[in-house]
């Protein structure tokens, strides 16, 4: 299973590579990027992934970086995008979206969870997770930012074998549903049942 996370920013704001790494500084994040230079941030090849280091260790991230050329059709991802965040930010065509794909493995997600805030807080950008429609500017940042920092959630997952937890003993009730939180969280609050 993996779930996809969204980051717009405006052309203007875009940043560098090492504007990206002073932002996760000054932000006291847990991350660096590996490769931090004066260009345009970027992913040179997404089948590589985005190097950072985490807490210490060297984590690929699934990442993709690229600028919106269908923002106006609605029918388009970006136009879907754009058209969900219109009253909060306006996304047009140029805009640059950082796209984070997540699995299964706990400082994957816990980084690019850091990584998409420090974008959003940083550069004015507007985060969007499509599975559960949720999206937002300062709010969502702060959602992601708690839960990268809930090292616990992700280390109580760890403990279960995969053997232990079957998707046939989790009951899902649309009475559960909770549209201010993120789709990361509410999976983690299945499996801690």
């Amino acid at each position: 299973m993996s779930f996809d996370y969204f980051v717009a920013v405006h052309e203007r704001d875009w940043p560098t590579a090492a504007s990206v790494q002073k932002a996760l500084v000054n932000l006291g994040y847990p991350l660096r990027l590996a490769d931090a230079t004066p260009v345009p941030f970027a992913v040179a090849d997404f089948k590589e992934g985005l190097a950072v280091d985490f807490e210490g260790k060297r984590v690929l991230l699934e990442a993709y970086i690229e600028q919106a050329l269908d923002a106006d059709d609605p029918e388009s991802l970006y136009g879907y995008i754009a058209e969900c965040s219109a009253s909060n930010f306006e996304i047009s065509n140029g805009d640059y979206f950082l796209t984070l794909t997540f699995r299964s493995d706990a400082d994957q997600t816990r980084a690019g969870l850091y990584l998409a805030a420090a974008m959003i807080l940083s550069f004015d950008g507007y985060g969007f997770e499509n599975q559960a429609e949720t999206h937002g500017a300062l709010d969502f940042a702060e959602q992601l930012l708690a839960e990268a920092s809930d090292a616990q959630a992700f280390e109580d997952n760890r403990s279960a074998p995969p053997s232990v937890v079957s998707v046939e003993s989790r009951q899902w009730e649309t009475s559960e549903y909770q549209p201010d939180k993120t789709i990361f969280s509410i999976i983690r609050d299945l499996f801690r049942r």
